[in-house]
């Protein structure tokens, strides 16, 4: 059975607090009712002691201003008991006294002296000596038990109206705390039933700051830790279903790129042709085939050895590369760079070089017809940077969080890979990949970081190991194309 957390805090809390309450309420009406009894009594026992020490006779003028002193009824008997004077009138007769007459000692209470029934009303009565003079004998004491409960009455009547007052105070206030602390544990508790789902979101943490406050805050950083968490593993996820569609058009496509640029080489050397649409078409190959190695690279780890190549060399190559498709879309490319003393050694120079290309690429296609498109350099104490620039509007906003995600592109017949392969290269290599729009413009920077000095290894021709093809055969006029392809 469940049984909700404000109820476990009001019921007990409520419950004592009001047993608490209701006796001190109860406890201080007794108090009160007694004192005013005493306060009663003592006012009796003044007129008693003023009319036991008086020398007049006890006459019905001086008995009645005692009544409106004292509040009590009093009758005089002579030896026989018969009434001499009453405050009551005929409404008292002897038959209706007790016979003997009990001589009250020092009562401390009205509730202590003998009850009379005079005319359907109670009284106290207390019987006292008379004064032996005017025949009195006895005096009696009579006072009206409801004049009694009537004071009482009044004196218990305020603490118990306090405490009351106080109890429903108490109970609002604390179903108010109880409900209010229970809103804030709920609310809490559906963020976490949100998370189980799936739905990441975040509660208002509401004062005061206590631990269900800590508790909240504890909640919304959990929350933002598992939304990345998800996103990270989509991610990966994405890399990897990645890797196996492009696993299994990897050699497809690389075999047919490189057998198509080696055919126009070979048609080349055959022909002696300078025709410059042959060149533009083997940049073209050379392009398509370093955008597969980008794409086999991105997802999965390397398969071969990472070569190294200085990055003035890279950015040579990719002024090279992009030239021809920068002039078929009718776009200003302008290229820059001085890297001096600072030509860093890249260690995985094609996916580097991969991704520096999807740049560019990205940029023409945004800057369009008639834009312009800038890449240049410059370092930091710990980073080379290379910024690409272009005219372009840049990204939609809505995309601009996950601009560098796997599959998040703006373009209708993109796949959203280009940048993903830049982050991927620049990661490598120590560095990030940013998006800035500055002065007007959409700028690209990666930055790669700057590492110990390393030597280049020259590549090795491993035709050179096989056994040897005659010469001017068509087999060694497409190996000798294949070297010189690996030169340039």
């Amino acid at each position: 059975m469940r049984w909700p957390i404000r109820n476990q805090i009001f019921l007990p809390v409520a419950t004592l607090l009001m047993v608490a309450i209701a006796s001190m309420a109860v406890l201080s009406a007794a108090v009160a009712a007694r004192r005013s009894s005493s306060e009663r009594m003592e006012r009796v026992e003044r007129v008693v002691s003023t009319l036991d020490e008086a020398s007049f006779p006890l006459s019905e003028n001086v008995l009645t201003k005692m009544r409106g002193l004292s509040g009590a009824e009093y009758v005089t008997l002579d030896e026989r008991g018969k009434i001499l004077i009453s405050t009551l009138g005929s409404s008292v007769r002897e038959s209706a006294l007790p016979s003997p007459l009990p001589i009250a000692g020092p009562a401390t209470r009205l509730e202590d002296f003998s009850v009379i029934d005079v005319a359907g009303q109670p009284y106290y009565m207390a019987a006292l000596a008379g004064h032996g003079n005017a025949g009195v004998s006895s005096l009696l004491v009579l006072y009206p038990r409801s004049n009694l409960w009537q004071a009482q009455w009044e004196a218990a009547w305020p603490p118990l109206a306090i405490g009351g007052v106080t109890i429903l105070l108490m109970v609002a206030v604390s179903a108010w705390l109880s409900r209010r602390l229970a809103r804030r544990i709920e609310a809490v508790q559906g963020l976490f039933a949100r998370l189980a789902d799936g739905r990441f979101g975040y509660v208002a943490a509401q004062p005061p700051l206590d631990e269900v406050y800590e508790l909240t805050l504890s909640a919304n950083r959990l929350s933002d830790r598992l939304a990345a968490n998800q996103e990270e593993i989509a991610r990966s996820e994405r890399l990897r279903l990645l890797a196996q569609l492009a696993g299994g058009l990897a050699h497809q496509l690389r075999n047919a790129v490189t057998g198509a640029r080696m055919a126009v080489q070979l048609h080349q050397r055959r022909c002696r042709s300078s025709d410059e649409s042959l060149d533009v078409a083997l940049r073209q190959l050379s392009l398509t085939e370093e955008q597969v190695r980008g794409l086999l690279s991105l997802g999965k780890p390397e398969q071969q050895q990472p070569v190294s190549e200085r990055l003035s060399r890279i950015l040579a190559e990719v002024d090279r590369l992009v030239v021809p498709a920068a002039n078929h879309s009718h776009v200003v490319w302008n290229c820059e760079f001085s890297l001096g003393n600072h030509d860093l050694s890249v260690t995985n120079a094609q996916s580097v070089r991969a991704g520096l290309l999807n740049l560019a690429l990205n940029a023409i296609q945004a800057a369009g017809s008639g834009g312009g498109v800038r890449l240049w350099t410059d370092r930091t104490a710990t980073h080379v940077q290379i910024h690409v620039a272009d005219s372009g509007s840049g990204p939609p906003e809505s995309l601009r969080s996950a601009i560098f995600e796997p599959f998040i592109t703006s373009k209708p017949e993109g796949i959203g890979l280009g940048l993903a392969l830049a982050r991927a290269a620049a990661e490598k290599q120590g560095g990030t990949v940013s998006f800035a729009r500055v002065e007007g413009q959409t700028r690209f920077t990666m930055s790669l970081a700057i590492g110990p000095s390393e030597e280049v290894p020259v590549p090795r021709d491993e035709n050179t190991s096989k056994v040897p093809v005659a010469a001017g055969s068509p087999q060694n006029e497409i190996r000798l194309a294949s070297a010189q392809t690996l030169r340039d």
